[in-house]
């Protein structure tokens, strides 16, 4: 009997303490305005300048070429430290769609077989590629 009131009294405890009303005013909210974010930082002056980072060329046996590169546009800053702006990958595939590229896509492959040519001397003088290992049959990795 002692537990059954017990626990009564709990009970009856945790309802008052949740329908009571909490004691005091509420806080004091001041209302602000707007909410207006703290504008960036001025960047540091710089020179923008735009360079080619990257060139590819694929050929094939066949003949086929493709011809792709990355331009990127970065900040050079006083200190010397550069920061990248932006960056576009290009190909000269994109002179079939815009007639106004056909003209440089085709000086471009131009200037692309003479560096070739020029390539393939400098691999003469500094010897030629080795020869591929061949393949071991099996499946099984030399040790």
């Amino acid at each position: 009997m002692y537990g059954k009131t017990f626990s009564f009294v709990v009970w009856l405890w945790a309802v008052a303490a949740v329908a009571e009303p909490r004691l005091g005013p509420p806080p004091v909210i001041l209302d602000l305005g707007p909410f207006e974010p703290t504008p960036a930082p001025t960047p540091a002056p710089a020179q923008k300048k735009r360079l080619i980072t990257t060139f590819t060329v694929q050929n094939s046996p066949g003949g086929d070429t493709v011809v792709t590169f990355e331009a990127t546009e970065v900040a050079e800053e006083r200190d010397g430290k550069t920061r990248t702006l932006a960056s576009k990958q290009y190909s000269l595939a994109e002179a079939e769609e815009k007639a106004e590229l056909r003209p440089l896509a085709r000086r471009i492959i131009e200037q692309v077989r003479s560096l070739e040519g020029d390539l393939l001397e400098f691999v003469e003088k500094s010897g030629p590629p080795k020869p591929r290992a061949p393949l071991t049959g099996g499946g099984s990795r030399p040790r």
